[in-house]
C-alpha cells in the first residue's frame, strides 16, 4: 500500500534495511501507540461526558466524545490490520486540531481557567503528541506537536502554559525515541558483525574441514601407493600397482573438479552402509601381508556421505592391521542400535599405544578419528602392546 509507513521509513532515506532490533521497536512503538489512543479516548470520552452539563455546548461535547471514543476503537482496529499509513495519522491529528480549535466550547469555563491537562481536550492534545513522535520521523513528528500546540492555543486563548507543555512533552518524547532508534541501530550493527564473523568463521571451517579431508584421501591412497613403491614392496611393472596409479590419479582428479559444479540439492542420498563395509573387506591390498577378514555385517542403510566415511575408516583400520598387526586375521563386526550404528574391527596382533603415535602419522588421527568426526561421529582405539587392537567406529541416529 503506497501509504503505509514500514520500519524502513523510520530509519531515513538511504539507510541500510531495518535489522531485527529495529523492527521490533517498530512493532513495540505500534502497539504503545494503538494502547495510548485507545485509553485516551476512553478516558477522555468519559471525562466530557461526566462534566457535559456544565460545558458551553452539551450536545456538541457529547457528540464530540462519542466520536472520539468511536475514532479510537477504528484507529486501534486499523492499524491492527494494516499498520500505520499516512492516512490514519493525518486522520488523528486532524482530529485533535478540531478538538483543540472548539476547546472553549467543549469544556466547562472553571476547566479553561485551571492549569492544563485538567480537561479532556488536554488528554486529547497530550496522546495526539505523543503519538506523532512514535509513529511519525523528525522533523514530521516535532511539527505536528507545535500545530497542536498552535491549535489548542487558538481554541483557548489567553495566557496558559498548556500549549508549552505540550511542545515540551513532544521534544522529549522526540528525544526519548530517538535514543531508542539510534540504539535499535546500534544493536542491529552489532548483530550484523556478529553474524557476518560467524560466516567468515564458518567458511574457514568449511576450508579447513574441506583440507583434511583431501589430506586423508591423498594419505589413504597417493601417499600409501608411494609408500608401496618406495618399500620395494610391488615391482614397478607389476598391474597391481598400474591400478592403483591409476585410481590414485582419479581421485587427485576428483579433488581438483570436486568444487566445479553446484552443491546437490534435494534431501541427502541414502547408502547400504553393509554392502560398502563388504566391499571393504574383499577389496584387495596390494603391496600388504595377506589379511583374512571375517565379518560379521548386519543390513544397515543411513546416509551416503556418513557411509562413505564410516567405510574409509574402516578400510584404513584393516589397512593398519595389515601393516602393523602382525597378524592374518582380523574381525569387522557391524551392529545396528536404537542409538546408532557401530562398527568394530579387531584383530590379535601386536597391538600399540596409541598415546605413544607420533604426531606426524596422520593414519588413525586424521583417516579414522578426523574422518569420522567431519561426518558426526566418533572413533574410539583401544589397543596395547601384545594385547591386539580394537577400533570402534560409531554414528549416533539423527
Amino acid at each position: 500500500m503506497a501509504h503505509r509507513i514500514s520500519a524502513a521509513a523510520h530509519s531515513g532515506p538511504g539507510a541500510p534495511p531495518p535489522g531485527p532490533a529495529q523492527r521490533a521497536m517498530f512493532r513495540q512503538s505500534i502497539r504503545f501507540v494503538i494502547v495510548l489512543r485507545l485509553t485516551s479516548c476512553a478516558m477522555g470520552a468519559a471525562v466530557a461526558l461526566a462534566g457535559r452539563a456544565s460545558a458551553a455546548r452539551p450536545g456538541w461535547v457529547a457528540a464530540c466524545a462519542v466520536a472520539f471514543l468511536a475514532w479510537g476503537v477504528l484507529f486501534a482496529l486499523v492499524m491492527l490490520a494494516r499498520g500505520p499509513s499516512r492516512r490514519l495519522l493525518a486522520g488523528d491529528v486532524v482530529l485533535v486540531v478540531v478538538l483543540c480549535l472548539a476547546h472553549r466550547e467543549l469544556v466547562p469555563g472553571r476547566v479553561l481557567q485551571a492549569s492544563a491537562g485538567t480537561g479532556w481536550v488536554d488528554i486529547a492534545a497530550g496522546s495526539g503528541v505523543f503519538i506523532a513522535q512514535f509513529a511519525l520521523r523528525q522533523p514530521s513528528g516535532m511539527a505536528v506537536a507545535l500545530l497542536i500546540a498552535a491549535a489548542y492555543t487558538a481554541g483557548a486563548p489567553g495566557l496558559r502554559e498548556a500549549p508549552v507543555l505540550l511542545v515540551v512533552q513532544g521534544a522529549l518524547a522526540a528525544t526519548l525515541v530517538g535514543l531508542l532508534r539510534r540504539e535499535a541501530r546500534a544493536v542491529d550493527r552489532e548483530l550484523a558483525g556478529r553474524a557476518e564473523a560467524a560466516a567468515a568463521a564458518a567458511a574457514r571451517s568449511a576450508a579447513r574441514a574441506d583440507e583434511r579431508d583431501q589430506q586423508r584421501r591423498l594419505h589413504d591412497t597417493v601417499l600409501a601407493t608411494l609408500t608401496i613403491v618406495g618399500t620395494g614392496a610391488l615391482e614397478a611393472t607389476t598391474p597391481v600397482l598400474a591400478g592403483r596409479a591409476a585410481a590414485d590419479l582419479a581421485v587427485i582428479d576428483d579433488l581438483r573438479t570436486a568444487w566445479s559444479g553446484p552443491p546437490p540439492v534435494g534431501p541427502p542420498r541414502s547408502a547400504r552402509l553393509d554392502l560398502a563395509l563388504r566391499a571393504v573387506v574383499t577389496a584387495p591390498r596390494p603391496g600388504l601381508p595377506a589379511l583374512r577378514v571375517t565379518a560379521d555385517i548386519a543390513p544397515c542403510r543411513l546416509r551416503h556421505d556418513v557411509v562413505e566415511a564410516i567405510a574409509q575408516s574402516a578400510e584404513e583400520a584393516l589397512l593398519n592391521v595389515a601393516r602393523h598387526a602382525g597378524t592374518g586375521t582380523a574381525r569387522l563386526g557391524l551392529e545396528r542400535t536404537p542409538r546408532g550404528a557401530v562398527v568394530t574391527i579387531t584383530d590379535e596382533g601386536a597391538g600399540f599405544d596409541p598415546a605413544a603415535v607420533p604426531p606426524q602419522r596422520r593414519g588413525l588421527r586424521e583417516s579414522v578419528h578426523g574422518r569420522m568426526r567431519a561426518a558426526g561421529g566418533a572413533a574410539r582405539v583401544e589397543s596395547r602392546p601384545g594385547a591386539g587392537t580394537r577400533v570402534r567406529l560409531w554414528w549416533p541416529d539423527e
